[in-house]
């Protein structure tokens, strides 16, 4: 898609945006107005996976780069909702045609979002959705609150339990796909 202008970052108005050409496909503007979302989410999952399976370390360096970790991540997610133009003309693109109403089911709620945020603040509805995401993707990993603390406040970050069961479980979900994939005979030759 050719870009029109770019800012990456400024301190009045939005943090950074992108002006491109319309495109002349819905499947272009959906995945435009929606890699944000995709792309944000991805970071703080991989950011906070690695965080609580891989990373270790003791001292106030290594409690200090686990948080930082958590910034981040929890910074991705905070703006990871798709700004409301973007939203906006994939909600009229998927109106626009009656085969695409379906499509409303994905496409409504992230518009919806999007205008209860224009109406209530952006941060005010998007740091408690990131929060619970956080707290989601933490349950995954089945850690007590009380023995992440211990270990935090003793100046150690990773002396819990750090499996990678967030890895575990897309793996776990990519063999099954396979396997269904194979049984339907529509994948053949993949190792």
């Amino acid at each position: 898609m050719p870009v029109q202008a770019a800012v990456y970052f400024q301190l009045t108005g939005p943090l950074g945006y992108v002006q491109h050409a319309t495109p002349s496909r819905w499947s272009t503007t959906a995945l435009i107005a929606l890699a944000p979302l995709a792309g944000n989410v991805a970071v703080a999952a991989v950011l906070v996976e690695y965080s609580l399976a891989t990373y270790t370390g003791s001292g106030i360096d290594a409690v200090a780069t686990g948080a930082l970790l958590w910034w981040i991540a929890v910074a991705a997610l905070i703006h990871s909702l798709p700004s409301s133009t973007d939203l906006g003309t994939v909600w009229a693109a998927t109106t626009a045609r009656w085969y695409r109403l379906p499509l409303a089911v994905v496409v409504g709620p992230l518009y919806a979002l999007r205008r209860l945020a224009g109406r209530v603040g952006t941060y005010r509805l998007t740091v408690p959705l990131s929060l619970v995401a956080l707290g989601g993707l933490l349950s995954l990993h089945d850690l007590p609150l009380t023995a992440f603390l211990d270990c935090v406040l003793a100046g150690q970050w990773g002396c819990w339990d750090g499996s990678p069961r967030l890895g575990a479980m897309l793996s776990m979900v990519r063999l099954d796909g396979r396997d269904r994939l194979r049984a339907m005979r529509l994948l053949v030759f993949v190792a």
